[in-house]
């Protein structure tokens, strides 16, 4: 029987006093006395009872002198080590509740909630595996937490049971308790489960793994390119038999389009484009049924379609922004010529200043042929202020026209040295798509220039600002440092999507992205009533946990799961009790010591009790 506090022996050195005391105790002397010489007869009698006198005489000093080492054991704190289960104290449930606990039929959840209610004990809490965890019950009785369980459903979102086990451990604290997670252990990375575990195990908390993975069969949409004319679509068989599926796109339960009939081969991901994209809700459905639901529908939401309309301000017959511009189905163009502005190269009148956009390129100055009239960029300057959008470009002679108060930059002369790279300096709306590759074209000729005040640089070559933005009044300016005849910028196909995003951000034209979600994201909103696809709920922050339409006051928003790994029914768990991965589905034991000290002293207190009656019953008191 070990012992914590070994110290605690020293106590048994008070038995030495002990013993002195007891042998210096004065004996009786024996004393002849003639009147009772008669007893004498019975000296033999007398001699065969005299080891019982004795020991009846000592048998107070053992029992005090066990007394003494009872206490000397009960300052040694004696235990012993018995199996504890740690979950008759406190429970964690983390139950998977991602897409792939839908699968046929939610078969994998349902047997999911079954095993979460027969390891129900103690107080109980449970943690939904989401993309991002959910405490949803904190240290309940099991009555209720059957409660909660058998009214959880699965969500359309990938699983993170390596954060939720971490949750599960900030939940105990410094508690004993026992954290079990129940998941089908689709596309889990093994490796960080095994570390996670191991950090809470180091914490003497028991976990335990229980896999509900049952088989599946699934082709799945697992990929979509949504924009405003198109969508392209990656439907993958997740299957080792080939797969005959076909694609039906609709709206108000009318099919628009359909794809046809086609195959798919094992393992294999195809690819289907649909050339326009319906404003409003639709969806865009698999028509073949399988084990998963989740990954068989599309759900898409686009604004109104309406054209930006697109004054374009050059002498030059032909430009490269023209072409862009002609070419962005969303721009509705109209081109004039200084210096007559309400005239468009068609011959028709039109509203100059009425137009959402004005671009000033490749004019001829005041003075010359067919120059910009005096007053002219004063009459921009108050467009803008009044709220309306314009942009200017650079040409050669720049510095010599004045702007008036349009000017973003400080221009001091046209470098011409050598060719330098243009590179984003500010990713936002206009330029991310050169957020991976920053430096994205050759430039030749430029203007050494400083920013003049409450000028955002968007891109520089070597810190001399290149592209800028700037609020003027209620509306903004705009302004294109690229020579397009000195740069390779105009050739490359990221020019006509760059100027896409420019007029987009600068017409304010809501981006059919902010309609699109991934499920598992989040949204900040003013609070307001929002219906969800399984309900309605007032909030200010929605987390697009299933998959369909979440109706707000001012749009639609479409969430979809598309993600191959959450589809990847077919392969089952990842865990294998054979590999060396299957160690996490192993619990460990846990142990308690089991202190002996109040028994001892129990024990103690009756062997005095003992002695009190023992003393009274020899009548030494």
């Amino acid at each position: 029987m070990p012992f914590l506090v070994m110290i605690g022996f020293f106590g048994l050195v008070s038995l030495i006093p002990f013993v002195i005391i007891y042998l210096r105790k004065p004996r009786p002397k024996d004393r002849i006395i003639p009147s009772l010489m008669f007893l004498l007869r019975d000296q033999k009698e007398s001699n065969q009872s005299q080891f019982l006198q004795r020991f009846l005489v000592n048998a107070l000093f053992f029992i005090q002198l066990l007394a003494f080492v009872l206490l000397a054991v009960a300052l040694a704190q004696p235990f012993i080590t018995l199996p504890y289960d740690v979950s008759l104290e406190n429970t964690i449930i983390v139950i998977d509740a991602s897409a792939s606990m839908q699968a046929n039929e939610n078969v994998r959840f349902e047997k999911a909630v079954y095993e979460a209610q027969s390891k129900l004990s103690g107080k109980n809490s449970i943690i939904l595996a989401e993309h991002i965890p959910l405490l949803v019950l904190e240290d309940e009785t099991a009555e209720t937490a059957r409660g909660i369980l058998v009214n959880l459903q699965p969500k359309a979102t990938t699983t993170n049971l390596g954060d939720a086990m971490l949750l599960a451990k900030d939940v105990l604290g410094e508690r004993p308790g026992k954290i079990i997670v129940i998941s089908d252990f689709n596309a889990v990375a093994n490796e960080d489960l095994l570390v996670v575990k191991r950090t809470i195990v180091d914490e003497d908390k028991v976990v335990e793994f229980v896999d509900v993975s049952v088989p599946a069969d699934n082709v799945g949409i697992v990929d979509a390119e949504i924009r405003k004319h198109s969508i392209k679509l990656f439907v993958k068989n997740f299957n080792n038999e080939k797969k005959t599926v076909s694609l039906a796109m609709k709206k108000d339960n009318k099919v628009l389009a359909t794809s046809g009939s086609f195959e798919i081969m094992p393992e294999s991901l195809e690819t289907f484009l649909f050339d326009d994209t319906p404003a409003g809700t639709s969806t865009i459905e698999l028509e073949q049924k399988d084990g998963l639901r989740a990954d068989n529908v599309l759900y898409i939401s686009a604004p109104l379609k309406k054209k930006i309309d697109v004054l374009l301000i050059t002498n030059k017959p032909q430009s490269h922004i023209e072409n862009a511009l002609t070419a962005n189905p969303d721009v509705n163009l109209n081109i004039v010529n200084p210096p007559v502005l309400t005239l468009n190269t068609k011959g028709q009148r039109i509203d100059t200043f009425g137009q959402d956009i004005i671009i000033v390129h490749e004019i001829n100055n005041v003075g010359q042929r067919n120059g910009i009239l005096p007053g002219t960029f004063s009459d921009l300057s108050t467009y803008a202020k009044n709220g309306g959008k314009l942009i200017l470009t650079a040409q050669e002679n720049f510095d010599k026209i004045d702007t008036a108060d349009l000017a973003l930059l400080n221009i001091r002369g046209l470098i011409t040295d050598k060719p330098d790279k243009a590179c984003v300096s500010v990713v936002n709306e206009i330029t991310k798509y050169f957020e991976s590759e920053q430096c994205f074209a050759s430039v030749i000729k430029y203007f050494d220039a400083t920013a003049r005040k409450d000028i955002v640089t968007l891109a520089t070559i070597h810190e001399v600002p290149l592209i800028g933005l700037k609020d003027h009044g209620k509306g903004k300016t705009f302004f294109y440092g690229i020579i397009d005849e000195q740069s390779d910028f105009k050739t490359l196909p990221s020019y006509p999507i760059f100027w896409n995003d420019v007029l987009m951000y600068m017409a304010g034209s809501e981006n059919i992205q902010d309609f699109n979600v991934l499920t598992g994201s989040i949204a900040l909103i003013p609070e307001q009533s929002v219906k969800t696809p399984s309900g309605s709920i007032t909030t200010s922050r929605i987390l697009f946990d299933e998959a369909g339409f979440y109706h707000m006051q001012h749009r639609t928003v479409a969430a979809n799961l598309l993600n191959e790994k959450e589809s990847s029914i077919t392969k089952g768990s990842t865990l294998d009790d054979d590999s060396e991965s299957g160690d996490v589905l192993k619990e460990h034991a846990n142990q308690k010591q089991l202190g002996l000290s109040a028994l001892v002293l129990i024990l103690l207190f009756l062997i005095l009790c003992f002695e009190i009656w023992y003393i009274k019953r020899r009548g030494d008191i």
